[in-house]
């Protein structure tokens, strides 16, 4: 998602997909002393037409801190990634999962993946599908299919997206047994 024919390359990150899934925030403190937030969704961006500049840090700007705001996933979260070998591997595919429950009741998701786009990306009209809804498998399989959707693969990445469809369910799954 969100490639060109410049670039097509995906973000190989892990923290970085989870900070995404939380809604981490960065801050920074750019050359003239002045400090800036960035919401952590919005913090790299897409090649667009300038696929040599990841992030939306100012230039000579320093991340002085990550912030991940209050919330209720802790107990129901996880993380899958799914990668060629075991070891120093980047992501074919990952996910990152949490869960706010009233029961089996899904208060809030949050659903983040790597190995995907340019970007950790976040699947908002997911999370916005998956709240009000009882947790089950039925109801995660068709949260993976509403992600994958609208993805068009690159000619030799068409197997990725059942390989996604697969990673959600299992994250979310997984985010029942903590």
């Amino acid at each position: 998602m969100g490639y060109n024919e410049h670039c097509v390359a995906v973000h190989p990150s892990d923290f970085c997909v989870a900070l995404t899934a939380l809604d981490a925030s960065v801050t920074a403190l750019t050359k003239d002393q002045k400090e800036i937030k960035i919401p952590f969704k919005d913090f790299h961006k897409l090649p667009e037409n300038t696929p040599w500049l990841d992030n939306n840090l100012p230039q000579d700007a320093v991340i002085t801190k990550i912030e991940i705001p209050k919330n209720n996933f802790a107990q129901h979260s996880t993380y899958v990634k799914l990668r060629d070998r075991t070891s120093y591997a980047f992501a074919l595919i990952s996910v990152a999962a949490a869960l706010d429950l009233n029961g089996k009741r899904i208060r809030q998701a949050r659903l983040a993946s790597g190995g995907v786009a340019h970007k950790p990306w976040r699947w908002f009209e997911v999370e916005k599908f998956l709240e009000g809804k009882r947790a089950s498998e039925d109801v995660f399989e068709q949260a993976s299919r509403l992600a994958t959707k609208d993805l068009i693969p690159l000619t030799q990445n068409q197997y990725k997206i059942p390989m996604l469809q697969g990673a959600i369910v299992t994250a979310l799954k997984d985010c029942l047994h903590p």
